[in-house]
C-alpha cells in the first residue's frame, strides 16, 4: 500500500471517528437539553443557585433621643470543610493563628478535620476578625452568622429593658413585652453562590428583609442616667433594701425615666440574684403612707364638705378610733385648719377629714364609698397592671369599699391598709398637676422599621377625674408643704421655682411577725414643679432605709437633686423672680464667677463627660453648629447626631463652645467641650403666675 493511500485511510478515519465524537456531542446535547431539558435545568440551579433561610434579626431599642439601648451584634462561627483543602494543616494553621487558637487546638482541629466535614474552629467570632480571614482567601474557611443581643450604655435602664435569652428571644422586661414587635421574621432567600459557597446577597438586603421593627421609647437617656446615679448615692448613704423613681412628663404623660437601685446590667445578667433582676419599681407593692393624703383632701373639697379653712382638733397627738389608737408623728397639734392638716401631715386630721365626707360622722360605709371612688379615679388600683408594656407588674391593693372593715376609714385616708407601685403613683400625682386631668403613662413611643416609617403608638385618651378649681386648692396647699416653715417638705426647694408635693413615711408590714416591723419604714416624696405650670412630675421611694427614717429627710434630697439636674438640662428659666432664694444664689454664682476668673475653673467645680453618642460620623454635616443660647440639653442632642462626645463644664444655657461655630469638624475629632450657666432672668422682665401673689398672701 502507497504511502498516499495510507494517509487518505488514516485521514478518512480521523474524519468518521470525529464525526462520530460530534454526533455523540450532538446526541448528548439533544438528550440534555430537549429530551431531559428540565432535569439538567434543575441540576444546573443546584449548582449554581443558593437557597438560604434567613434567621429573623431583632429590632434595636431606642430613648426619645435616638440612642441605642439594645442592639444587635453579628457574631461569627468560623467552619472549616476539608472537602475544599487541598492543605487541611496548612489551612487550619494560618486560620487559628488570626483566631487565637492554641498549637494544642490547632492540631486536634487538623486531625478531627480529616474525614470530617463543617468542623467549628471558634464561636463568637467579630465581624473585625472574620473580614481579616475573608482577606486571606483560605480555602474550606467559611462562616456561619449569629445574631446576639447588646446593650451598649450597660446596667442603664436595665431592669426596664430586660434581656434575651440565647435563642435572642426576650426574656424579661421590654424584651420580652415587645417581643413580637422585636423579633423580626424568617425568611428565605434565593441567590447565587461563589466557587467558595459564599452567598452573593450582600448582608444589608438579608437584613432588611427580616429585621424586625426598632422601638422608640419615651425615655430619655440622660434623665434616666441623672436619675440612676442619685438613687444609687442615697443607696449607699441609708443602706436602704432598694430605691426607685419615675420622671414623667407632666404635659403628656411620657414616662422620662424609671429606675431601680442596685443595678443590673443585661449583658451580664446571670451574674444579678433574680431579686435584682427584676423591675421592682413596678413588682413590690407598698403602702404609700402620707403621700396619699392630697387625694382624701381633695375627695372632701370636690365633695363640698370642707373648704382649705375649715378647722378640726386634732386631739393633740393621740386619737382612740374603733380600736385602735392613731397617732401623729413627731409632732402633736391641737386645731388645724385642713390647709394645715395637709401641710403638717397629722394623720388625725386627715382621717377627720375623711369622717366628714358625709353629714353623719359614723357612717363609715358611706365615707368608703365616696373615698374608693376619688381613689380609683386617679388610679389606684386593685391587682390592675397600670401599663401592659412592663411585664410582672403588680398593680397595687385597694379594696371595694364592701371589704373595707369600720376602721379601714381610720387607715386608708393617710395610706394605711391599701397598696400601690410607684408608677401608679406618679401618674396619679401627675393627673394633680394637670388640675384633674388623667393622662395614662406612656412608656413606648411608637415603633420605626428599616424603611424609615414610624408608627406611633399614640397615647390614650386623657380624661377628666376632678374640678380644675379643686385640684388647684390643693395644689396651693402642697406648695405650702415644701415652703411654709412648718411644712415638711422644705428640703427639695429650688431657687426660683414653686414645688407642690407630699412627703411620705409609711410604716411596712412585716410577713414574718404578721404586723408592722419595727423600725421598718417606706420614705417618699412625689411632686411636681413649676406648681402652676408644671412640666414634670417625679417619684422617689426608699425602701427600708437603715439610716434616716422620713420622706422628706431621705427622699426629698434626692427629689430635689433630680429636679435640678433636669432644670439645668431643659435651661429652664425660673418663674418665681422674687424667691428670696434665688437672690441668695446670685450672690453665690457672682462669687463663684469670680472665683474662676482667678482660678479659671468652672463656676461650680462641675466636669462631666456624656457618653459618646451610638451615632456615627456624618461627613455632610461636618460643621459644628452654633451653640450659644441653647439649653443643655438640646445642644447635647445637636451634637450627639453629630457624632461628637460631650463634654460639659457648668448647667444651664451655652455659653461657649470648641470647636467654635462654623468651624469644620475633623473625622478623628470625637469630643466637644461646651460651657453652661443657670439661666438668671430679672425680676421686672416678667410677673409672677396670678395665683403665687395670692398663694404667699
Amino acid at each position: 500500500m502507497t504511502t498516499r493511500r495510507m494517509t487518505v485511510i488514516r485521514v478518512a478515519a480521523l474524519m468518521l471517528t470525529a464525526g462520530a465524537v460530534f454526533s455523540g456531542l450532538v446526541g448528548r446535547l439533544y438528550f440534555l437539553q430537549v429530551i431531559h431539558a428540565d432535569e439538567t435545568r434543575a441540576n444546573s440551579e443546584r449548582a449554581r443557585v443558593y437557597t438560604k433561610e434567613l434567621p429573623p434579626v431583632r429590632g434595636d431599642i431606642l430613648d426619645r433621643n435616638g440612642r441605642v439601648l439594645a442592639q444587635n451584634e453579628w457574631k461569627y462561627t468560623v467552619m472549616a470543610d476539608k472537602e475544599r483543602m487541598d492543605d487541611p494543616a496548612s489551612v487550619i494553621a494560618k486560620a487559628g493563628e488570626v483566631l487565637g487558637l492554641t498549637q494544642e487546638d490547632i492540631d486536634r482541629h487538623v486531625e478531627s478535620t480529616i474525614g470530617v466535614r463543617g468542623r467549628v474552629l471558634a464561636h463568637g467570632v467579630s465581624e473585625k476578625m472574620k473580614s481579616k480571614l475573608e482577606a486571606m482567601q483560605l480555602p474550606g474557611i467559611f462562616f456561619d452568622q449569629t445574631d446576639t443581643r447588646f446593650y451598649p450604655e450597660g446596667p442603664l435602664a436595665g431592669q426596664m429593658l430586660g434581656y434575651t435569652g440565647r435563642d435572642n428571644r426576650g426574656l424579661e422586661g421590654l424584651e420580652l413585652s415587645l417581643n413580637e414587635w422585636l423579633e423580626g421574621a424568617a425568611k428565605e432567600i434565593i441567590a447565587e453562590k461563589d466557587p467558595r459557597r459564599k452567598l452573593l446577597a450582600s448582608e444589608d438586603y438579608t437584613k432588611f428583609n427580616t429585621q424586625g421593627p426598632d422601638a422608640i421609647l419615651t425615655i430619655d437617656g440622660y434623665i434616666q442616667y441623672i436619675v440612676e446615679r442619685e438613687l444609687e448615692k442615697v443607696l449607699a448613704e441609708t443602706e436602704a433594701n432598694q430605691v426607685n423613681a419615675v420622671v414623667m412628663d407632666a404635659e403628656t404623660g411620657d414616662v422620662l425615666a424609671l429606675a431601680n437601685a442596685p443595678r443590673m446590667d443585661p449583658n451580664h445578667y446571670e451574674d444579678y440574684p433574680q431579686l435584682v433582676r427584676k423591675n421592682r419599681l413596678i413588682a413590690n407593692m407598698f403602702e404609700p403612707g402620707s403621700v396619699i393624703k392630697p387625694f382624701t383632701v381633695l375627695a372632701a373639697l370636690s365633695e363640698g364638705r370642707v373648704t382649705p379653712d375649715t378647722v378640726f382638733f386634732c386631739e393633740n397627738g393621740r386619737f382612740y378610733f374603733k380600736g385602735r389608737t392613731i397617732r401623729d408623728d413627731i409632732h402633736s397639734f391641737g386645731n388645724l385648719t385642713v390647709h394645715d392638716i395637709l401641710v403638717r401631715s397629722s394623720n388625725i386630721g386627715t382621717v377627720k377629714i375623711a369622717q366628714s365626707l358625709t353629714t353623719d360622722s359614723s357612717d363609715w360605709r358611706g365615707q368608703a364609698e365616696i373615698l374608693y371612688k376619688y381613689l380609683r379615679a386617679f388610679g389606684f388600683k386593685n391587682y390592675e397592671k397600670s401599663t401592659y408594656d412592663l411585664p410582672g407588674e403588680q398593680g397595687g391593693v385597694l379594696r371595694k369599699p364592701s371589704d373595707w372593715q369600720p376602721a379601714s376609714i381610720g387607715a386608708v385616708p393617710y395610706g394605711q391598709e391599701m397598696s400601690t407601685n410607684t408608677l401608679i403613683l406618679t401618674t396619679a400625682y401627675n393627673a394633680l398637676a394637670n388640675r384633674g386631668v388623667f393622662r395614662p403613662a406612656r412608656i413606648v413611643m411608637g415603633f420605626q422599621g428599616k424603611d424609615g416609617v414610624f408608627l406611633e403608638r399614640e397615647p390614650e385618651t386623657p380624661y377628666r377625674v376632678a374640678d380644675a378649681g379643686v385640684a388647684e386648692q390643693v395644689i396651693r396647699m402642697m406648695v405650702d408643704v415644701t415652703e411654709d416653715p412648718e411644712g415638711t417638705g422644705d428640703k427639695v426647694r429650688i431657687p426660683g421655682f414653686h414645688i407642690a408635693g407630699k412627703t411620705g413615711t409609711a410604716q411596712k408590714y412585716d410577713p414574718e411577725t404578721g404586723t408592722y416591723g419595727r423600725g421598718m419604714r417606706i420614705a417618699s416624696f412625689c411632686g411636681f414643679f413649676p406648681a402652676e405650670k408644671p412640666r414634670v412630675t417625679i417619684s422617689v421611694v426608699v425602701d427600708q432605709p437603715r439610716h434616716g427614717k422620713y420622706g422628706g429627710a431621705l427622699a426629698g434630697p434626692v427629689w430635689k437633686a433630680i429636679a435640678e439636674e433636669i432644670v439645668a438640662y431643659w435651661g429652664m428659666a425660673p418663674t418665681v423672680h422674687d424667691d428670696p432664694l434665688l437672690a441668695e444664689q446670685a450672690k453665690e454664682l457672682a462669687q463663684a464667677e469670680a472665683e474662676r476668673n482667678e482660678k479659671e475653673e468652672s463656676a461650680f467645680g462641675i466636669k462631666r463627660v456624656l457618653p459618646a453618642p451610638a451615632f456615627a460620623f456624618d461627613a455632610n454635616a461636618a460643621v459644628m453648629p452654633d451653640l450659644t443660647g441653647l439649653p443643655l440639653r438640646d445642644a447635647y442632642i445637636q451634637l450627639r447626631r453629630l457624632g461628637l462626645g460631650v463634654e460639659v463644664e457648668g448647667s444651664g444655657k451655652v455659653v461657649s463652645q470648641e470647636p467654635i461655630a462654623g468651624a469644620a469638624i475633623a473625622a478623628a475629632s470625637r469630643e466637644a467641650s461646651i460651657q453652661c450657666e443657670p439661666v438668671l432672668i430679672d425680676p421686672t422682665l416678667q410677673e409672677p403666675a396670678p395665683w403665687v401673689a395670692q398663694a404667699a398672701n
